[in-house]
């Protein structure tokens, strides 16, 4: 990642990696590690002490961050890991023996605070008790405690740095007043403070309660920043042309419900599935021109080849190298600019409304024309292939009329256009 942002040399681009602070594999559902490091003090007979934290733990998430800080990566800590907390017995399913809620520290057989009076070894798909400890709820005052204890350890390491991100929970399974809760706690010393539900639904809601989704934390003060992986990805919308379109649709729907409330917030897209040649350009182009603040694949699975791994940096490449040259803070999704597409074509659009667009198109048609609302003068249109980052052909157009009708170049599923008002 770090070299990949050094290469795209752009002060205005940055990395972007999701960790947990906890080991993000004790539930192995993506393969192994060669070790399982907690932050928690481990005693000889197995179990953890969730009163006293490992030095190596502190050690090392401390040695990633400077890591990271050095490469201009930023970091989204996610504070819970709903994984190892919903999956197990009577969960959303039991991994086997260390393996999610089986293997985590605060399942009262692997730690030696306190036992099943205080806490189940058992878990639920939804409504796990994990999430029932807030004082508000069933006031669990012994668990409570040692979540609280380990969040204020976790925020007394990470302080310093500058390039953190919190995410309360991933994909998670809890409910609104859980993900509330934590934000408001953190929320004093880390602003920009997000979370990720699991969305599964057709509409994008919340899979164990309607109430939490990104459309509601889009709108709530509380959080900084919205991670809405789940909610545009390939679990709902399938093909990476309706992830493009029908995906970018709701990206859409998200900013203008915030502009309406009167805050438009960051909008990340921490893992798209769909990562390969297979359709994975069409998917990042479509993040970054519907108005994410990134885009980003995700982690490769166990079984991932060298070869995906390798088309991923590329694709990022191309990607970045095309965004370095755009002032793209100052654009935002603008549909309305194109006015009409031949049949069985589709499009998003990125501009600041007057002298900049980027097109993505798909389906596209040679010879076939698109029209578009813009300003009269002379526009520079270049065509750029996304498969390769190469651009195909240039052109200056002056016109002088509201309507200006633009003639496709090549027959090719993926396109980028960019067009410039030029003196």
């Amino acid at each position: 990642m770090g070299n990949l942002i050094d290469e795209i040399n752009s002060p205005h681009i940055m990395g972007l990696v999701r960790w947990l602070p906890y080991d993000p594999m004790n539930h192995l559902h993506d393969g192994t590690v060669k070790r399982v490091l907690q932050p928690w003090k481990l005693e000889a007979d197995g179990r953890y002490d969730l009163s006293q934290f490992s030095p190596e733990w502190e050690t090392r998430l401390k040695k990633l961050l400077e890591s990271a800080l050095e490469k201009r990566i930023i970091v989204v800590l996610e504070l819970w890991d709903d994984w190892s907390v919903t999956r197990g017995p009577g969960g959303a399913y039991d991994p086997g023996d260390n393996f999610g809620w089986n293997g985590h520290p605060f399942n009262p057989n692997n730690n030696i605070n306190y036992d099943e009076q205080s806490l189940p070894a058992s878990t639920l798909a939804c409504a796990a008790p994990f999430y029932q400890t807030l004082p508000s709820k069933s006031n669990n005052q012994e668990v409570f405690r040692y979540q609280k204890l380990y969040i204020d350890r976790l925020l007394g390491i990470i302080e310093p740095y500058p390039h953190i991100l919190l995410n309360v929970n991933n994909e998670s399974r809890a409910d609104l007043e859980w993900s509330r809760f934590w934000a408001g706690y953190v929320k004093e010393k880390f602003p920009m403070v997000g979370d990720m539900p699991s969305t599964n639904r057709k509409d994008g809601g919340g899979e164990c309660e309607d109430d939490f989704n990104p459309m509601t934390l889009a709108l709530d003060n509380l959080y900084g920043f919205v991670d809405i992986s789940q909610g545009v990805s390939g679990h709902e919308f399938n093909s990476p042309q309706a992830q493009a379109i029908d995906g970018g649709k709701r990206i859409r729907e998200y900013r203008e419900a915030m502009k309406a409330n009167g805050q438009v917030k960051p909008l990340l897209v921490s893992k798209d599935y769909t990562r390969d040649e297979n359709g994975g350009d069409i998917v990042i182009w479509s993040r970054f021109i519907n108005g994410t603040a990134s885009t980003r694949f995700h982690r490769p699975a166990a079984e991932t080849p060298a070869s995906v791994v390798d088309y991923q940096h590329a694709a990022m490449m191309r990607l970045g190298k095309f965004v370095s040259g755009l002032p793209f803070w100052e654009l935002s999704p603008h549909p309305v600019l194109l006015s009409s597409l031949p049949d069985g074509m589709a499009a998003n659009v990125l501009s600041n409304g007057v002298d900049v667009l980027a097109i993505q198109l798909l389906g596209g048609k040679a010879n076939a024309t698109m029209d578009l609302e813009l300003t009269e003068g002379r526009w520079k249109i270049s065509w750029i292939n996304p498969s390769t980052g190469l651009q195909m052909k240039e052109e200056t157009i002056h016109h002088s009329t509201k309507r200006l009708a633009v003639r496709i170049p090549a027959d090719l599923p993926h396109l980028i256009v960019h067009m410039e008002k030029v003196n």
